[in-house]
């Protein structure tokens, strides 16, 4: 007989490169879609982008449509939001057990918003309930790089855990 598979954990380890030329927002959501590109769930969103920032339009604007997040409930809003990660090093850990994610194949959305419409996105595929896993992280730019003489964010890294 086989254990049921369990959702594991999943680890994000990042650096927050000090301000250039000018100073990003640093705003953040982290979230998972399935395989089909459907929301699936809101892992992490910072204070600021929660509050009101999102009204703008032009921060972590996928996270924003996807979530649908002007009709989130407040219970479920408060759950994920936490502050801004500060400059430097840094990661987040989310028991997807304790958070309601089932076992699957889904698609990590970490966004970070830098300045104006000017944001960044890193994604990879995880299969939840799977082996231990280095997800391939993938970066693109939104409308296009912003040189602003730093990266924003540098060496993201995602491991899932079992």
């Amino acid at each position: 007989m086989f254990a049921a598979a369990t959702a594991g954990k999943l680890q994000f380890r990042f650096d927050y490169a000090p301000p250039g030329e000018e100073d990003p927002t640093y705003h953040t959501a982290i979230w998972l879609e399935n395989e089909a590109g459907k929301y699936v769930k809101t892992l992490f969103v910072t204070g600021e982008l929660a509050g009101t920032e999102w009204k703008l339009g032009n921060a972590c604007p996928d996270w924003v449509k996807q979530s649908n997040w002007e009709k989130a409930e407040k219970a479920a809003a408060a759950a994920v939001t936490g502050p801004t990660p500060q400059v430097g090093m840094g990661g987040l850990e989310f028991n997807l057990a304790d958070m309601g994610v089932a076992p699957g194949k889904y698609v990590i959305k970490f966004q970070v918003h830098v300045i104006r419409e000017y944001n960044i996105m890193f994604q990879g595929k995880v299969e939840v309930g799977g082996p231990a896993q280095d997800v391939k992280i993938e970066k693109l730019y939104s409308p296009k790089k912003l040189e602003i003489g730093t990266e924003v964010v540098e060496e993201v890294r995602v491991n899932y855990v079992p």
